[in-house]
C-alpha cells in the first residue's frame, strides 16, 4: 500500500493529487492511457502517516500471513526516507511478531497504476514479505469471491517473486493466475513492482518489464470481481515453527538465528486513469 503532519508537506500532497504531471504508457499497439499521480508516499519523517496508513487489525488473525501481526512501531518503522517493515523472533514467546499496515477507509483506487519501490534487507525460512491489494467496496462478499491483487509476494531467501490475482468462477471454485519465477530480481537491490488496472485488465510489472496479464475471459469473466476501488496493504509476515498448527505458505521458520526479517520501502505512488 510520507509523514504528512507537517503543513508544508500536506500542502505539497494536496498539489500533487489535484494538479500532478501526467504519465504515459502504452498498453497495446496504437492505443494509449493518460496517468495523473493521485498519491504519492516517500516514507519521510519518522513515521508512517496515519491520515493514510493504519496497522492491520490484531483481532483479525484468521489468516497465516496476518497471525502474528503486531501493533508496534518497531515493525512499521519510518526512517532515512524509507518504510522498513519487519518480522522478529519473540523469545520468551518462542513464537513470531510481525509488522502490516494499509490504507483500507482511507486511501483506494478504481482505476490506474500503483508502483512500489522496494528491497529485502534481511530474509530467511519462514518469511513472507508482500505488497498486495484488496477490495473497499467488495462486489461479491468474502474470500477468494471478492477479489485479491498480489503485486508482490517473496518467500525464504528466493531471488524471483510471486504475482497473482485470486478470484472464483462463481461456483465456489477458487481460480487463480499467477506468474513465476521470472524475471529474477536483485535481493540486494531495490525493485519495482507494479500494476495496472484497468477495466476488465490486470498488468502486472516487475522493474518495468510487463510479467503476466489477467483478463475478465473463460471462466474468469463469470464472476469478475475488480471493477471497484481496491486499498493497499504492505507487510512482512512469518511463519511459526510448526507449533500453531498453521499451514505457512513459506514452510516453517527452522532457525531464529536471521531475525528480524525485513523489507525497505522507498515508496508507494499511485496514477489514476484519466480521459
Amino acid at each position: 500500500m510520507k509523514k504528512k503532519y507537517n503543513y508544508i508537506l500536506s500542502i505539497t500532497l494536496v498539489f500533487f493529487v489535484f494538479t500532478s504531471c501526467l504519465v504515459r504508457k502504452k498498453i497495446k499497439d496504437n492505443q494509449q492511457i493518460n496517468y495523473e499521480l493521485l498519491f504519492e508516499d516517500n516514507f519521510n519523517g519518522n513515521a508512517y502517516d496515519t491520515q493514510f496508513w493504519s496497522c492491520y487489525p490484531l483481532e483479525n488473525r484468521k489468516s497465516p500471513w496476518n497471525k502474528y501481526v503486531t501493533d508496534d512501531k518497531d515493525l512499521a518503522e519510518v526512517k532515512n526516507g524509507n518504510l522498513f517493515l519487519r518480522a522478529r523472533w519473540n523469545s520468551k514467546t518462542d513464537l513470531p511478531e510481525t509488522g502490516a499496515i494499509f490504507t483500507k477507509n482511507k486511501f483506494s483506487f478504481k482505476y490506474g497504476k500503483i508502483e512500489v519501490r522496494a528491497k529485502f534487507n534481511r530474509f530467511g525460512q519462514g518469511g513472507w514479505p508482500a505488497i498486495w491489494l484488496m477490495p473497499q467496496n467488495e462486489i461479491y462478499s468474502g474470500w477468494p469471491d471478492a477479489g485479491e491483487i498480489d503485486i508482490m509476494e517473496q518467500l525464504n531467501s528466493d531471488n524471483f517473486v510471486h504475482q497473482a490475482v485470486h478470484q472464483t468462477n462463481g461456483e465456489s471454485k477458487r481460480i487463480s493466475t499467477e506468474k513465476k519465477p521470472f524475471p529474477l530480481i536483485s535481493t540486494a537491490e531495490y525493485n519495482t513492482y507494479s500494476v495496472v488496472k484497468l477495466p476488465n485488465r490486470i498488468e502486472f510489472y516487475v522493474n518495468n518489464q510487463l510479467t503476466m496479464v489477467h483478463e475478465s475471459k473463460g471462466d474468469y469473466a463469470k464472476r469478475w470481481p475488480f471493477e471497484t476501488d481496491y486499498y493497499i496493504i504492505l507487510n512482512y509476515a512469518s511463519a511459526d515453527k510448526g507449533q500453531s498448527g498453521v499451514e505457512f505458505w513459506p514452510g516453517f521458520v527452522t532457525s531464529t538465528e536471521g531475525f528480524p526479517y525485513e523489507m525497505a520501502v522507498d515508496y508507494v505512488k499511485v496514477w489514476k486513469v484519466i480521459d
